[in-house]
């Protein structure tokens, strides 16, 4: 008995990873079908020819269309996905009024399409899913968590990038080689914080020449792995001690990855790093920045490290991507740089590398959606999910090709189709679940919307707001300030939030923000009491909350908690809520007052399902 449960546990240990010839076959690294939208019986349902695939996918399995949401719905849903901000009770009103006067009306939604994605918010809504990739923070990790002055220059730089709509290939390149692209600026520079964002432990990485050899390699192993798990969804990081046990992916394409990155060097140096005698490193006041670059064309030989130690090398290896693709020719260096980042870019964003723009498609689909085609964002190879409908994901990914690398395009036809605006979609093929637990990022400044209090200040240094006392003690280093009251430098939007590594904020951690210690494709989604506790205890809720009540007086009663519920789930209270809602203020003025009861009400909904979910 002893020997079966042993050789089931070891068959995936004993099992041998796919050959590269095998590899190649896989559909992920094939190129990308002509995709022609699937006839259907239903013609009157599709918007768009996206609807087209999904109907095919619903038919096939005996399944019709849900209902389209309602417009108060529908606007709270678009709104919150594009903008990570509640639609004003005025919008609402107006939106729901255009479409049940207009005799198209898809022509009053396209318009709130077109007006959300021209909005500035828009790239600090799709900026956060890119930072949480990139492993964004303003501190450093490890054992002092040193501060990182420039840091938030990154984050700028990914909203700035959101807004313009920039070309996808241009994106990669400016963060991957930004220091060597044409056009190279102070933003291009910025944006090589993608490279610099990952822990570092800069003032006590050791002493001898090895430790400082073993360091800088564990540091490079952060670029390569983040790299090839963002653009390509590639778990190449997995082959730096051996040949990759579950993908066609060899030891030495790691090590090709690393020759590609191996001339670097970082610019921008945190303040406390210390050289290998413990002497504080002079730092350069004029270099503004956090990035990573070449200054010589010359770049160090790169050899296989034998279990990924830097003490133990073994072949040789040039710059190369990996095998299982077809060869990239890796230029002669430049006068100041050797160009290979350059050409890795290039490689990546090219229109026929059909995996990088698969791999972008999907993450868009599923921030629009809670899931992705494929349900493994960043892992597209053997042990990663399979697309459920492949035709679609090939389908994405050519329209952002013809689009130039476009975000915008593909956004208004995937939220104009007929698919999104369901008010559910049913399985197989569950589009939208009922409910979509907002982000904590969302909570927080849906919270400071309905207030009327969010500070919509763009850029700039991380926000720090107050931390209950006897947190603080934790932070041994770069210690959080201490705040008895907040105002409106604080109640800025949450992506603003100083990330501290040492320190989340209880109510972003709650919530599943990213630890940022890795790349994070894909947030948990828990549901923990803390979490309740939280909104029912959490002194910003409750101050939020008076302000809420402030608000929303009306000249009634009625009128006021019908503002309320406006301001908060964007649509009024039916006959039976509203009666609850009267009873609650009168039975709570029996122990306190008219304006403490009303803030009691407006904490009961900022603590209700309804709020916290997106429908």
């Amino acid at each position: 008995m002893r020997f079966l449960v042993f050789l089931a546990l070891s068959v995936p240990l004993l099992a041998q990873p796919p050959s590269i010839e095998a590899g190649r076959q896989h559909w992920a690294f094939q190129p990308l079908s002509a995709t022609k939208p699937p006839a259907v019986k239903n013609t009157a349902w599709p918007k768009n020819d996206l609807d087209r695939f999904i109907l095919a996918e619903l038919e096939a399995n005996g399944l019709q269309p849900s209902p389209e949401a309602n417009p108060a719905t529908l606007i709270r849903r678009v709104t919150l996905d594009l903008t990570g901000l509640l639609p004003s009770p005025e919008e609402v009103a107006a939106f729901v009024s255009a479409r049940s006067d207009s005799s198209d009306k898809s022509d009053a939604y396209e318009a709130l399409i077109d007006r959300l994605l021209a909005s500035p918010h828009y790239g600090e809504r799709w900026g956060r899913h890119w930072l949480d990739l990139a492993r964004y923070a303003d501190t450093s990790g490890t054992h002092n968590d040193l501060d990182r002055p420039h840091a938030w220059k990154y984050r700028d730089y990914v909203i700035r990038s959101f807004n313009d709509d920039k070309p996808y290939a241009r994106f990669v390149a400016e963060q991957i080689a930004g220091d060597e692209i044409d056009d190279a600026d102070e933003q291009s520079l910025i944006a090589t914080g993608f490279c610099r964002n990952g822990t570092s432990n800069d003032d006590n990485m050791g002493k001898t020449d090895d430790a400082l050899a073993q360091y800088r390699a564990d540091q490079l192993d952060d670029v390569i792995a983040t790299t090839s798990s963002v653009f390509l969804g590639l778990t190449v990081g997995c082959a730096r001690c051996h040949d990759h046990k579950t993908d066609p992916l060899l030891q030495r394409d790691y090590y090709s990855l690393l020759a590609v990155f191996n001339g670097t060097e970082k610019y921008g140096l945190v303040p406390g790093t210390q050289d290998k005698n413990d002497k504080r490193i002079k730092i350069d006041e004029t270099a503004k920045v956090h990035a990573l670059i070449e200054t010589s064309p010359q770049v160090p030989v790169t050899r296989i490290m034998l279990r990924g130690s830097a003490l133990n090398l073994g072949d040789e290896v040039g710059p190369a991507v990996p095998t299982l693709f077809k060869p990239v020719s890796f230029p002669s260096p430049a006068t100041q740089t050797s160009l290979r980042r350059k050409t890795l870019a290039e490689w990546i964003a090219a229109p026929d590398n059909a995996l990088a723009w698969r791999v972008i498609a999907n993450r868009i689909w599923q921030h629009h959606f809670g899931k992705g085609l494929v349900a493994s964002p960043s892992n597209f190879g053997f042990t990663g999910g399979k697309p459920s409908p492949p035709e679609l994901l090939d389908y994405l990914a050519h329209q952002l090709i013809a689009n130039g690398g476009h975000f915008k395009p593909l956004h208004k036809m995937i939220l104009m189709s007929a698919a999104y605006r369901q008010s559910a979609g049913p399985a197989p093929l569950a589009l939208r679940p009922q409910l979509l637990r907002m982000e904590a990022e969302v909570i927080r400044d849906s919270i400071l919307t309905a207030s009327g209090k969010l500070n919509l200040k763009i850029g700039g240094p991380g926000i720090k707001p107050r931390l209950r006392p006897d947190l603080l003690p934790t932070s041994q280093r770069n210690k959080w300030p201490l705040l008895k009251q907040e105002g409106p430098e604080q109640w800025r939007r949450s992506v603003y939030i100083y990330v501290k590594r040492q320190l989340l904020m209880p109510s972003m951690e709650l919530f599943d923000a990213p630890t940022t210690t890795d790349s994070c494709a894909m947030r948990l989604d828990s549901t923990v009491p803390t979490q309740a506790l939280v909104l029912m205890n959490d002194e910003f809720v409750e101050e939020q909350a008076a302000f809420l009540a402030q608000r929303a007086t009306s000249d009634t009663l009625e009128k006021t908690i019908q503002r309320m519920f406006m301001l908060t789930l964007s649509h009024e209270a039916d006959a039976n809520r509203l009666q609850q809602s009267l009873d609650f203020v009168k039975a709570r003025e029996t122990t306190s007052t008219r304006d403490q009861a009303l803030a009691d009400l407006a904490h009961v909904l900022f603590n209700s399902s309804e709020f916290v979910h997106i429908q």
